[in-house]
């Protein structure tokens, strides 16, 4: 039976798109960092734990074109985050009113993790969450679904992880987890009751 519930944030909890630097930097530039192979890197790097400063100077080394992109997207990195997804915070309030274990597993660096906390406060009632930058590991790597796990207390088998993508969810199906793919918070809601977890 499915008691525990695992949220992850970006695109699920916190609405945050990189495209929105184009405030900054103009559509063309913003698009091409957000879909490019160098942000998708960094960006991991720096969900593992490496420092804004250090990956900016990777992308001044490596990625020249769009390093001066990257800059911007560091410096103004409050503009990315839009406030919480539609409805989903509701529901997080409505599983722990109904007293069902609930926590939180994000890929997000250290140092701007605070703009997510200050765009969904609901991330403050969450009885645990793990972000990755401060643990040294990040999705898709199943060793930081174990050490979630371990740190919240749960079995897997008895625990749904919802996130919004696939090999994410991939990796927590390989050490035991059950999975939910999140694409709206309508959609979450009837999973959930299909679990028995909401009313």
């Amino acid at each position: 039976m499915i008691a525990n519930v695992i949220f992850d944030v970006a695109l699920v909890i916190v609405d945050w798109d990189p495209t929105r630097l184009s405030a900054f930097v103009g559509e063309e530039r913003a698009n091409a960092l957000a879909t490019s192979e160098a942000f998708a890197e960094i960006n991991h790097n720096t969900d593992q734990g490496q420092t804004l400063a250090d990956a900016m100077a990777d992308f001044d080394a490596r990625y020249p074109d769009l390093a001066p992109v990257y800059r911007a997207y560091v410096e103004h990195f409050p503009v990315t985050v839009a406030g919480e997804m539609p409805g989903t915070s509701a529901i997080v309030r409505e599983l722990i009113a109904a007293g069902v274990p609930t926590f939180g597993l994000s890929n997000w660096a250290d140092e701007n993790f605070h703009v997510a906390e200050a765009a969904a406060p609901v991330l403050g009632e969450l009885r645990d969450l793990v972000v990755s930058a401060r643990v040294g590991l990040a999705k898709p790597d199943p060793a930081i679904f174990e050490l979630a796990l371990r740190r919240f207390g749960v079995a897997a088998e008895e625990t749904v992880m919802i996130d919004d993508t696939v090999r994410n969810l991939d990796a927590a199906e390989s050490v035991g987890l059950r999975t939910l793919h999140f694409t709206s918070a309508d959609a979450l809601r009837r999973d959930l009751r299909a679990l028995g977890l909401l009313r």
